[in-house]
């Protein structure tokens, strides 16, 4: 009889993250057409919400295996910071996840990446958790990086070497789109790369069907987060915050229109990661005279429950690239608000172009005309989008394939 594969997958911190279960279904599905058989373990902090959140999936869901002493960690990390060393202590126990499993898929997505803020800091370090953790795991079992988008890093050789030689050791990476592989081919990891699409294009739908009603108004979705904001200005600021509404504002000008305000991450771990939080502010801050034309979703009913909604939607608006692709691949026009690699780059990918993405920061200045313009040729940018969705999952065979030389 054929021994049953254990495959840990890795990398994230809750299914409260909706692109999080997208990664989660869509490489569910791909595991399993290459290996039936296989065990699937799922790593997360959040087990007892996430096993229900994925309760229609074959899946096994734990808590994060942690080391011991983990308050004394902490304090000495504060002490390390304080003192201007780069080594930090890990709380992870890779060694515990590696002995669970043959084989470790790091799904994390856009966790090998420095944020734009950072480096603009000057405050790059050499240390990652999620690379100390990889290391570890290689000492053991083999690593696969998985629907990533990795870099930039920077211009300082030292951090370089540290993410670039750490990669190579990799067994294979898997990136999403062609700006990450560029910049790894670039920087000479080559021999273990691959370019696959983000595994959100490969979930089978399960015909979930939700109530939300079709109105006679364009109507739009929003979507925005507070870690984008903090990833690309450093903060979030008050300044920023009447960009927003002032881009709202114009944007309901824009005659029959309806705006709605989508979470797509509703964490319960940390307020700065709460799209939920941060919207309804934003909500609560529009103008009297403005408000009847906004709404905010609040079902909080997962990626598919979401997916539901954005099929009603006109065109969608998305800072978070997973709300992005949620409406993608149901055909729906998409501008993507991007604020790091990820997002340009997946724009690129699915439109071939950067047209339909704006830098987040620049959203005032150029949100209501790109809208206008998306408006005006929906039916065709429709087209064009059902057309990359059919290539792009007309590729899930080649990557079962890839998958099966792994082991």
């Amino acid at each position: 009889m054929e021994k049953q594969l254990k495959i840990g997958l890795f990398g994230i911190y809750g299914l409260y993250n909706y692109g999080c279960e997208a990664i989660v279904r869509g490489t569910y599905e791909l595991l399993k057409l290459a290996w039936p058989n296989c065990k699937i373990i799922l790593y997360t902090y959040c087990p007892k919400e996430d096993r229900k959140a994925v309760s229609d999936l074959n899946i096994i869901v734990k808590y994060i295996p942690m080391k011991r002493y983990i308050m004394l960690r902490r304090i000495i990390n504060k002490f390390l910071r304080i003192i201007f060393v780069q080594k930090q202590l890990t709380f992870w126990n890779a060694k515990s996840v590696a002995n669970e499993c043959d084989i470790i898929f790091s799904i994390g997505g856009d966790i090998y990446t420095i944020p734009k803020n950072i480096i603009d800091k000057n405050k790059e370090t050499k240390h990652s958790d999620i690379v100390e953790f990889g290391k570890t795991i290689l000492q053991y079992k083999p690593l696969v990086i998985w629907g990533a988008s990795i870099g930039p890093f920077g211009e300082k050789e030292g951090i370089k070497n540290y993410y670039f030689n750490h990669l190579k050791d990799v067994k294979q990476i898997f990136c999403r789109e062609k700006t990450t592989f560029n910049y790894l081919k670039s920087n000479n990891i080559i021999s273990n790369l691959s370019l696959c699409s983000d595994p959100a294009f490969y979930i089978k739908d399960i015909g979930r069907h939700e109530n939300f009603l079709k109105s006679n108004k364009i109507k739009i979705a929003l979507n925005l987060s507070p870690l984008s904001i903090r990833e690309q200005i450093g903060k979030i600021s008050v300044s920023f915050k009447k960009q927003i509404i002032n881009t709202i504002k114009k944007l309901i000008t824009i005659p029959n229109t309806e705006i709605v305000l989508v979470p797509h991450v509703i964490s319960p771990l940390s307020d700065k990661d709460n799209d939920m939080i941060y919207l309804k502010d934003i909500y609560n801050s529009i103008p009297r005279d403005y408000i009847k034309s906004v709404s905010l979703l609040e079902s909080g009913k997962g990626f598919l429950g979401t997916k539901e909604f954005l099929k009603k939607c006109d065109i969608v608006i998305a800072a978070r690239m997973h709300c992005a692709i949620n409406a993608i691949c149901e055909g729906i026009p998409t501008i993507f608000l991007f604020y790091s690699q990820k997002g340009l780059g997946m724009a690129n990918y699915i439109y071939g172009n950067s047209e339909w993405a704006i830098p987040l920061v620049e959203m005032e200045k150029e949100l209501k005309d790109k809208t206008l313009e998306m408006l005006n040729n929906k039916e065709i940018i429709s087209k064009k989008i059902k057309n990359r969705i059919e290539e792009i999952q007309s590729d899930e065979q080649r990557i079962v394939n890839l998958f099966k030389k792994l082991t």
